[in-house]
């Protein structure tokens, strides 16, 4: 018995997973992790030539809900997985037969009690992997239930468990895994799934994503109601609309198909550069359009978050790539991404100029900037430089979320509504006020190293006093004058937006300072 299998509680599910892997064909995976001793013995003895895509997407829906969750968002991981089985793994569906209604109900009544809801429909709405929802009236509202199906929380942990365990041996012991970072994916892989189980976290989501596009009027997010909502049950606003990819009917409601496509970018992008807070799965089935025009955000189990500092750089990104300032997008790569030894940035310079000069092809009808971007994102990874799998997942949610725009109105002209907006977006970030607000804090942070600065620059100068006069023969003066002019330009700016007693402060101490750096 291996490492991996000492480790592992549920042998018994191991022994199945390892049998469905060789009985598709893949026993040199089940070599590689060493995993041998589970396998009858015919298995042992059968070719272990690798099988193809369709095979492997085959495999994972035998395997169930991870092995399917898995291979959902490797389908949107080209630069952890070849093309040719990206392109089969986009195929995954789950074949989901619905619970009988008594089980559900026994769960609501468990975690909630019947008797809070007016009525609930029988028939679900809908089955999925995880939960099944049913439509129900709640104080007189319409709303619908998403219940978490029995045994399922079980089901995922143990198969997670498993995953892990065979990436962390794969990471240690096979090279290609640990150069594709194999370990770090599957830890986040688990983490968005065990977070869909908990539909606490999944309201919290929706409240948050409600009050992050509260300043759209035409964005959607159904009301939640957590009086009656638990880890178990959320209960939902219901919201009428129509698919986005029910074109016919959209058509009959005479909607303004731009306008929905620009509200769907706009949203992409306040998401990713604004926020830092997104919707992770956005396929279309995620997605209604209401009588209104509204566009209607469904399902906020798997969400992504992404750090200030990179929503910022990922705007500029998207501004260089659409003004073509190819050297400056690898700045920013660098910058956002892990270089590994083999690093080759002659090779990412040369993809983003074929990129650039994509997007400034006016023969073109019709370019997708995130589409370049994200494709950029999986050619650097050839070259060495290794995105973070957060900006990975959130390019693509871009890609599709500008997809549904280009469904509804295929002649939308994305690149001027990206551009507009990246400009609002950053300009709003970087306002003389938050630049003011930024440095306020860093004062306080610093407040002893501030506070002892005079008392610190009059020793130095006594010091230099007492000391011989040397004549120095470098020209070394740059390298103070530039931080000591940015200090005064920061002084002058701040007395635009700060009250002129704060001023004084902080004028003084940054004049003091400039004068140091001076002398």
């Amino acid at each position: 018995m291996n490492r991996i299998s000492k480790d592992i509680e549920d042998i018994e599910r191991l022994e199945e997973i390892v049998e469905e892997v060789a009985h598709h064909g893949f026993n040199i995976l089940i070599k590689k992790l060493d995993l041998e001793s589970h396998l009858h013995f015919h298995y042992r003895v059968m070719s272990s030539d690798v099988n193809g895509p369709e095979e492997f997407r085959e495999l994972l829906e035998e395997l169930g809900t991870v092995f399917i969750k898995l291979g959902q968002i490797l389908a949107e991981r080209p630069d952890l997985v070849p093309e040719n089985y990206r392109k089969e793994l986009e195929k995954l569906e789950y074949d989901v037969e619905k619970i009988d209604y008594s089980r559900i109900e026994e769960i609501i009544e468990e975690e909630i009690g019947l008797e809070k809801f007016d009525s609930i429909d029988e028939e679900p709405l809908a089955s999925a992997s995880i939960a099944q929802v049913h439509r129900a009236k709640y104080n007189g509202e319409d709303v619908v239930l998403k219940v978490r199906k029995p045994g399922i929380k079980e089901v995922v942990e143990r198969d997670l468990d498993i995953l892990e365990k065979c990436a962390d041996y794969g990471g240690k012991h096979i090279g290609k895994m640990k150069s594709m970072s194999v370990l770090k994916f599957v830890k986040e892989f688990s983490g968005w799934t065990r977070q869909e189980l908990d539909f606490e976290r999944e309201a919290e989501n929706a409240k948050l994503f409600k009050e992050n596009t509260a300043d759209d009027e035409k964005i959607k997010v159904p009301e939640v109601y957590g009086e009656v909502s638990t880890k178990k049950v959320l209960t939902l606003e219901y919201v009428e609309g129509v698919k986005c990819t029910d074109l016919e009917k959209l058509e009959e409601l005479d909607i303004d198909t731009e306008e929905i496509a620009a509200t769907a970018v706009r949203a992409g992008m306040k998401q990713s550069i604004r926020d830092g807070f997104y919707h992770a799965d956005p396929h279309p089935s995620n997605f209604l359009i209401t009588e209104e025009g509204e566009l209607v955000y469904l399902d906020f189990g798997m969400m992504g978050s992404i750090s200030q500092d990179q929503s910022r750089k990922l705007g500029l990104m998207l501004l260089y790539l659409i003004r073509e300032n190819s050297s400056d997008i690898v700045d920013v790569m660098e910058d956002l991404g892990t270089v590994s030894n083999d690093y080759n940035r002659a090779g990412v310079e040369q993809v983003v100029e074929q990129k650039t000069r994509v997007l400034s092809n006016s023969s073109l009808k019709q370019v997708s900037v995130t589409k370049e971007m994200f494709d950029l994102f999986v050619k650097a990874s050839e070259n060495g430089l290794q995105m973070p799998s957060s900006l990975t997942l959130m390019g693509k949610s871009l890609v599709t979320t500008e997809g549904i725009g280009l469904t509804i109105c295929p002649d939308f002209r994305i690149t001027d509504e990206y551009e507009e907006t990246a400009e609002d977006l950053l300009k709003q970030q970087n306002s003389p006020e938050d630049i003011a607000k930024d440095f306020s804090i860093d004062l306080i942070k610093n407040k002893d190293l501030i506070a002892k600065l005079p008392s610190k620059i009059n020793r130095a100068l006594k010091t230099e006093q007492k000391q011989p006069v040397k004549v120095i023969q470098e020209d070394n003066s740059n390298d103070h004058i530039m931080p000591a002019a940015l200090l005064i330009g920061a002084t002058v700016l701040f007395y635009q937006v700060l009250p002129a007693e704060q001023m004084a402060v902080i004028g003084a101490l940054e004049m003091l300072a400039a004068v140091y750096l001076l002398r």
